[in-house]
């Protein structure tokens, strides 16, 4: 009874599509405090290895930040500037412990937020945000909550990378459709929105 009751209330809420700028706010907070998160991971990370590793990883660090920026984002130099470096297998570990744990996070943080807090990140929960289903506004299946997590993730950490152009048309494509949805709602059938009505307040 009392779950027909709560499903009642959610179909009568109105919700409208959110305003870009709303949202990119929101992102810009949530990649803040994914920032902050990733650079402890990358403080954490070295102190599970041996001592020999973590002094080839601080001086790996060192030298990269002794190159150019276009050679930071050459993955061709990049890959030849690592083998040259003659890296132990611990240290080579390291690194793709840390890389895969760059990528997880953010998969995790978005997903979390989208799937087990009524559809809202930290940074949408600020301005009052959801992700719901486009076609009826409930609340995403898991799965399709994580194929968007995944493809978000991607985007933003692509971002980072010399191979920038996939996240750039993610993020862009809202600027060319009515409702203003990126790749990851197309995808996973999601649209961003803002109630339009005081239950949504009460509903948190």
């Amino acid at each position: 009874m009392e779950e027909n009751k709560f499903l009642g209330q959610q179909e009568s809420e109105e919700f409208i599509p959110a305003s870009l700028v709303k949202r990119m706010i929101a992102y810009g907070m949530d990649v803040i405090l994914l920032f902050i998160l990733l650079q402890l991971v990358a403080l954490l990370i070295p102190n599970l290895f041996g001592e020999t590793a973590q002094k080839e990883f601080n001086k790996l660090v060192h030298e990269v930040s002794l190159l150019r920026n276009e050679d930071r984002f050459d993955s061709s130099r990049m890959a030849n500037f690592l083998q040259e470096s003659n890296i132990t297998h611990e240290t080579y570990d390291m690194l793709i412990s840390i890389l895969f744990t760059c990528f997880c996070l953010p998969v995790l943080y978005f997903f979390c937020g989208d799937n087990y807090f009524k559809g809202q990140t930290l940074g949408k929960a600020t301005f009052g945000l959801r992700t719901v289903l486009l076609d009826n506004f409930a609340q995403p299946s898991a799965g399709k909550v994580l194929i968007r997590s995944i493809l978000k993730s991607f985007a933003s950490v692509s971002l980072l990378t010399p191979f920038l152009l996939p996240g750039f048309l993610n993020f862009c494509f809202c600027l060319f459709n009515r409702k203003k949805r990126c790749v990851h709602d197309y995808l996973s059938k999601t649209i961003t929105v803002q109630p339009n009505d005081s239950n949504f307040q009460n509903d948190k």
